[in-house]
């Protein structure tokens, strides 16, 4: 194997690094002597943090291994180590902007706190994007992020844990006699969701059994909490099995679960849960309506294909011929025949169906117009607005302020 080494220009992936984390990244040889350092900041008081012989000792006396090491001092400030075949690379200091678990630590008993001023506070994601990049650049085999994060984060004795208080929690629900709830129950009420059906959705909320629902946190109003997103999130996905446009399902969803997190109380998280859950299979309810109301007209089959086409490519810009040479038919054929069976043209129809989703799309999520244009395949906002206000009488801005969820606006 060639070392790269040789060939790489070291010195600019130094300061790619340096400027993409705004810290300084130093490297030493395989005898620990400092080679290079860069910092491309015009503050660098944070090497004096580093240089606190303590900390620089015991990153430096890291035996070298295969895998990127993070160091924690005082489960505050991170620094990372990156071994090479050639090289030691460190990075740091950097402050993470949330909490993560990481098995190597040191506790440094004082320190002048000014030296921790200008430490950059950044993404985890960031981070470990980096380490990977100057490893994976000098090894045949890549690694992954999820490996990484194994060596660094994880509790080595957590997978023990869990099995330890899962079959505590088995032997305990076989002495009481406990069950969750059915799944043939979970099935009925999910499925009524993917199939628009609100007398199935209320008949399996009325559903009597003598399970319990799972205990999902050991405080009793967080684990409502969790249990009510984990229903949010199931019904947008079957919401979406029944034919609601995902990005519309997501958007709401992520509305409910912001208002899960805001409640204090079970009646408003029950409420929230079962408001869900109804609203979904409302939606998926009128979209197989809609579509029932025109499939119910085909007098011929090939029409059908042609909305299912229709149907699945409303993101593109879609014309006639494209759905006739899938459909294995002459292009002037196809037209004649949708507007003799619809009595629009398919130009027209395929118009109508993206003026509904952008509809929805205004009214459930925060995308710009731009955005929205760019997503139905419209050449500019202006093509967009000047169409959607020809068949609604109304601006995308006057649609969104009437009828949009207020919380994105």
């Amino acid at each position: 194997m060639i070392h790269l080494e040789g060939i790489m220009n070291i010195e600019y992936l130094m300061q790619y690094i340096s400027y993409h984390l705004h810290t300084i990244v130093r490297t030493y040889s395989k005898d620990k002597l400092q080679q290079s350092i860069s910092c491309v900041r015009t503050v660098s008081q944070d090497d004096l943090l580093f240089s606190q012989s303590e900390i620089e000792n015991f990153i430096l006396d890291i035996p070298p291994n295969e895998f990127p090491l993070l160091s924690s001092i005082n489960d505050n400030v991170v620094f990372a180590t990156v071994t090479t075949p050639q090289n030691l690379f460190i990075i740091g200091p950097l402050y993470l902007n949330t909490p993560v678990y990481i098995k190597h630590q040191l506790s440094v008993t004082s320190f002048d706190p000014s030296y921790l001023q200008p430490v950059f506070s950044c993404e985890f994601s960031m981070l470990v994007e980096d380490m990977l990049l100057i490893h994976n650049l000098f090894r045949t085999y890549p690694l992954d992020r999820q490996e990484l994060i194994r060596f660094n984060c994880i509790e080595e004795m957590i997978d023990k844990k869990i099995q330890k208080n899962f079959n505590e929690l088995l032997f305990q629900s076989h002495e009481t006699g406990q069950k969750h709830n059915p799944y043939d129950q979970e099935i009925r009420e999910f499925s009524s969701i993917e199939n628009g059906s609100m007398e199935q959705l209320e008949k399996s909320w009325a559903e009597d059994y003598i399970g319990n629902i799972g205990t999902l946190a050991n405080n009793k109003l967080r684990s409502l909490k969790n249990l009510c997103i984990v229903v949010i999130t199931l019904a947008s996905r079957a919401a979406i099995r029944g034919g609601v446009n995902p990005e519309i399902s997501f958007s709401l969803s992520d509305i409910y679960i912001r208002k899960v997190e805001e409640a204090q109380d079970e009646v408003t998280l029950n409420h929230l849960s079962k408001d869900a859950e109804y609203k979904y299979t409302m939606m998926v309810h009128e979209i197989k309506e809609y579509q029932d109301g025109f499939y119910k007209k085909d007098k011929n089959p090939r029409i059908g294909k042609c909305k299912d086409y229709i149907y699945t490519h409303l993101h593109e810009k879609i014309f006639a011929k494209n759905i006739a040479d899938e459909l294995d038919m002459n292009s002037k054929y196809l037209s004649d025949l949708f507007k003799q069976c619809e009595g629009i043209s398919i130009s027209d129809f395929i118009l109508k169906e993206k003026i509904n989703l952008t509809k929805n799309l205004l009214v459930y999520s925060n995308y710009t117009y731009i955005e929205i244009a760019t997503y139905l395949g419209f050449s500019s906002q202006s093509h967009l607005g000047k169409q959607f206000k020809k068949i609604t009488k109304m601006t995308l801005k006057q649609y969104r302020d009437c009828f949009g969820v207020k919380e994105f606006i």
